[in-house]
């Protein structure tokens, strides 16, 4: 090895030996930057909710009382009926017998429908020919077991079979402080109503 040689080998083996690299085996730890953490705002409490009223369920007020029927307002009722079918025109145009059907009570309260319909014809049996008897009481019956039911053939049957030509039908409902007696006048062949009216009182 030549002179030269050696001292360049010499002057690189002194210039890395001035480079000081850290021994990963060493002892020492690493140096470590302190991370300053961040500060956490302070959680409020949750307030508690706002107590409540007491729900005091009130007892509904009792219904109205409902206005006796007493025989007196209903007398009054079915005589003033009877002068409204008696003064009108349809009167005239009867020619045949007419079955009277039992007044039908929707008014809420125990009212005597039959005496009320005893009434109706009383007065009104100088001006028509009322059917009577057992067989036609059993057609009353039928009648009001079909209330609202009935259609213009089965009216026109029961008719026939007790012998009458007309229908009058009535009913008794509120009116107020009050009571309304309705009723209507038919003639069973055409379904024709020739009358019908209501009066009221209390």
């Amino acid at each position: 090895m030549t002179s030269f040689r050696i001292a360049t080998l010499a002057s690189a083996v002194l210039a890395l030996s001035a480079c000081t690299l850290p021994n990963p085996y060493s002892s020492q730890p690493a140096p470590v930057t302190p991370v300053t953490p961040e500060p956490v705002p302070p959680r409020l409490p949750t307030p508690a909710p706002a107590p409540q009223p007491p729900v005091i369920d009130l007892p509904q007020a009792p219904p109205a009382p409902l206005p006796e029927a007493n025989n007196a307002t209903m007398q009054r009722l079915a005589d003033s009926l009877a002068a409204r079918l008696g003064g009108s025109a349809a009167i005239n145009e009867v020619t045949g017998p007419v079955l009277l059907d039992e007044i039908r009570n929707q008014a809420g309260s125990p009212v005597d429908t039959r005496g009320l319909t005893e009434r109706l014809q009383a007065q009104l049996s100088g001006s028509l020919n009322f059917v009577s008897g057992p067989e036609v009481n059993s057609l009353r019956q039928q009648l009001a077991f079909q209330s609202g039911r009935a259609d213009m053939a089965s009216l026109v049957r029961l008719g026939k079979q007790s012998g009458a030509d007309y229908l009058l039908s009535g009913s008794l409902h509120r009116a107020g402080s009050g009571f309304s007696l309705r009723a209507q006048l038919m003639e069973l062949a055409s379904g024709e109503v020739l009358w019908s009216d209501s009066v009221s009182g209390r």
